[in-house]
């Protein structure tokens, strides 16, 4: 197994020694190498083009010489009276305010009719509690006694 600094070496000098064939673009090859996807890319990406020596054609109507039906016609259609994120901005409001006032509602429509069933439930714990209390003396005399 080869130490890691010896490794790191290897791959190093085959990564150099690849882009040394790559730059040189294969001109010993006969055969040509398909090209990889970014290079294919990189051919047919649009280049901008340069408005040096831009002449405007004789018979190009100007921009603004247009009707506004030729323009709606052009645009196919009137634009929109509101734009997309407004209206989604709008109905997400609206979904999460609707959310919020089926919550209030629900809260309003559980609350109880009246209190006193907390007072009873108290007056039950603390029987309970003198009960449980009372069990536990009862059994610690006994153990007492015993003794």
């Amino acid at each position: 197994m080869l130490p890691r600094l010896r490794c790191q070496q290897v791959v190093a000098a085959f990564s150099s020694a690849r882009w040394a064939v790559a730059r040189k673009g294969f001109a010993s090859s006969t055969a040509p190498r398909a090209l990889e996807t970014w290079e294919e890319v990189e051919l047919h990406r649009p280049k901008a083009p340069s408005l040096e020596g831009y002449v405007r054609p004789t018979g190009a109507p100007e921009q603004f010489d247009i009707s506004r039906e030729q323009y709606h016609q052009f645009m196919l259609g009137k634009p929109a009276r509101y734009s997309v994120e407004l209206r989604n901005f709008l109905m997400g409001l609206g979904v999460v305010s609707f959310c919020l006032a089926e919550f209030a509602f629900t809260i309003y429509k559980l609350r109880p009719d009246d209190l006193d069933w907390v007072d009873e439930e108290r007056q039950r714990a603390a029987a309970a509690k003198a009960r449980i209390e009372a069990k536990i003396a009862k059994q610690e005399q006994a153990q007492a006694a015993s003794s």
